[in-house]
């Protein structure tokens, strides 16, 4: 059985899914993070990767206390981003904490995560474009019990990984920092099931 990889990328207020490609599609820009195909310097390796957030968080920047509070109430218009990158999301972000998984998947996993992530478009006319990422109209909307990490784990579950959907809603993300110095702000939506699920995942 032939085998395939997958990145994910979870900071303090987001989550990605990233899949190697072993040629660019067309010429990216950026020269973040590139490494070989066994992951050590060398050879420029690029990431077909793929999210999903509330259209105003993408393209409008509302991330913060304020957005938060917004997108927690009622369904709010859903963007979902796909773009080729010389770097995963976790070599990119700027919203520490952040760790990144890999997996090995199987081809057959491969292919219904791939078809998953497609079937979350509801239009290829993008309703934006910036560098190297389209972002189009997401189906379904986003709101409280559907977000980024509701996507991130329902593809991880397409793709054969034993990541609980529900679980990745953690409302204790509403808590001030004050609660503990390793606990996220509230204007982050870090969800430590999700974190826990993947590490579990990870190591087993």
């Amino acid at each position: 059985m032939s085998y395939s990889n997958c990145v994910v990328s979870l900071d303090a207020a987001h989550s990605m899914i990233a899949l190697p490609v072993e040629a660019p599609v067309f010429q990216v820009r950026g020269d973040h993070g590139v490494t070989g195909t066994d992951g050590a310097p060398g050879e420029p390796r690029v990431y077909e990767e793929w999210g999903y957030a509330e259209r105003a968080w993408y393209l409008e920047k509302r991330q913060g206390f304020t957005g938060c509070s917004v997108r927690s109430c009622g369904r709010r218009r859903a963007s979902s981003k796909s773009g080729f990158m010389k770097s995963i999301w976790a070599e990119r972000t700027q919203k520490p904490p952040v760790e990144a998984f890999r997996f090995q998947i199987s081809e057959v996993g491969y292919r219904s995560l791939r078809s998953y992530l497609r079937a979350t478009i509801a239009s290829e006319e993008p309703v934006g474009i910036v560098g190297n990422s389209r972002f189009c109209v997401a189906r379904p909307s986003y709101h409280l019990f559907h977000h980024c990490h509701h996507y991130t784990a329902k593809g991880l579950r397409e793709a054969g990984l034993p990541i609980s959907m529900w679980g990745s809603l953690d409302p204790l993300w509403f808590l001030p920092s004050s609660f503990g110095a390793s606990y996220p702000s509230p204007n982050s939506h870090y969800s430590l099931s999700l974190l826990l699920q993947l590490r579990i995942c990870a190591t087993g």
